[in-house]
């Protein structure tokens, strides 16, 4: 297994396993190609015998227009069904947290119910709130925050 900065390359890879992992509720191609372009070093994937099987995507947050970097997001991460349960994922977020290593927070959203909320609690993440309605009605999610030390 490699992680490695995204290529230009490997964004139709990660739209498809959005795709199949999110369905309607996915990222669009031209999200995840903007991204690539707006947070180049953010865009991390997987490599499993040269084929796309996880992301993860990190933003730096900047707070004011002094565009200092103090909070960081983790805006999604995804992992082949494939390879879950092999540790792709705590492998991704350990990465895309090393790259938000400026800032003083990291923050990022789950659904109440998906099994990588356990991960994100043992990589240090708490919940601050949880929004009912955070992508429209129906859509719950858990807001989430790590501290770094």
């Amino acid at each position: 297994m490699i992680i490695d900065v995204a290529k230009k390359e490997d964004l139709q890879a990660v739209y498809q396993l959005e795709q199949r992992l999110f369905g309607d509720h996915c990222y669009p191609d031209f999200f995840i190609r903007q991204a690539y372009d707006c947070w180049p070093t953010g865009l991390l994937v997987a490599r499993h015998q040269d084929n796309v099987v996880g992301y993860v995507l990190c933003a730096p947050q900047f707070n004011d227009l002094s565009l200092m970097l103090l909070e960081g997001w983790i805006l999604a991460l995804a992992v082949d069904t494939s390879v879950q349960g092999r540790g792709v994922g705590k492998k991704l977020m350990q990465e895309g947290m090393t790259t938000l290593a400026g800032c003083k927070k990291l923050w990022l959203t789950v659904h109440p119910d998906n099994h990588a909320k356990k991960l994100y609690q043992q990589l240090g993440f708490t919940d601050i709130e949880q929004e009912n309605d955070y992508f429209g009605i129906g859509q719950p999610r858990v807001k989430m925050m790590y501290v770094v030390e």
